[in-house]
């Protein structure tokens, strides 16, 4: 079975990405009970891995790797078959920890299917996403133009904290989820023949 590697792109503390991400899981959980044979979905939290400040000493395209952080890093990017990436905008841009994770690795995001989801002020996370295409493009990481922008998030938050989405929302979020599924499974087969080459 594939697997979409929902990835939590903040790491501060009280952010809103948990919530946000809280509610994506539920829509992928409902996605795939209602389209069984779909990838499997799961959640990594940026937060939770440690990573500092990029410290590996030969560049990732060598993919020889000194800290044991870096290799589960690895693995966990290795193993996924396609990415949801969840975006918070920071003055106009990608944020820090996001940049700083993908930076760690090359080889592994390769010929994968990927996701937005983004949050912010005005725009909703919209500039932050047009900069992660691009440099998911040098990755060789398909970006796929379905998405989900929440602008002003804050406005839709319950009183226990919790993401309370409209109905675009849910309808934009069930396309994006429809179309990253159905990429990532018809992209498998294309990506080990690749891998066989090299």
């Amino acid at each position: 079975m594939s697997v979409i590697k929902i990835l939590i792109g903040s790491t501060r503390p009280h952010r809103f990405g948990p919530a946000f991400a809280s509610w994506i899981a539920s829509e992928a959980a409902a996605y795939a009970e209602a389209n069984p044979g779909s990838p499997r979905f799961e959640l990594v939290d940026l937060a939770d891995l440690g990573l500092p400040l990029l410290d590996e000493p030969i560049p990732a395209s060598m993919r020889k790797y000194e800290h044991e952080h870096t290799k589960r890093w690895s693995k966990v990017v290795d193993e996924a078959d396609g990415f949801l990436f969840l975006v918070p905008e920071y003055n106009h841009g990608v944020s820090g920890a996001l940049k700083n994770a993908i930076d760690y690795l090359f080889h592994e995001w390769g010929h994968k299917p990927a996701a937005f989801a983004s949050y912010g002020g005005g725009a909703g996370g919209a500039r932050a996403v047009e900069q992660l295409r691009e440099i998911c493009g040098e990755l060789k990481v398909y970006d796929l133009r379905e998405s989900v922008l929440v602008p002003n998030y804050w406005n839709q938050l319950d009183p226990n904290g919790a993401f309370v989405p409209d109905e675009g929302q849910k309808k934009a979020a069930q396309a994006m989820l429809a179309q990253l599924a159905y990429w990532t499974g018809a992209m498998k087969g294309p990506r080990e023949a690749l891998a066989k080459r090299a």
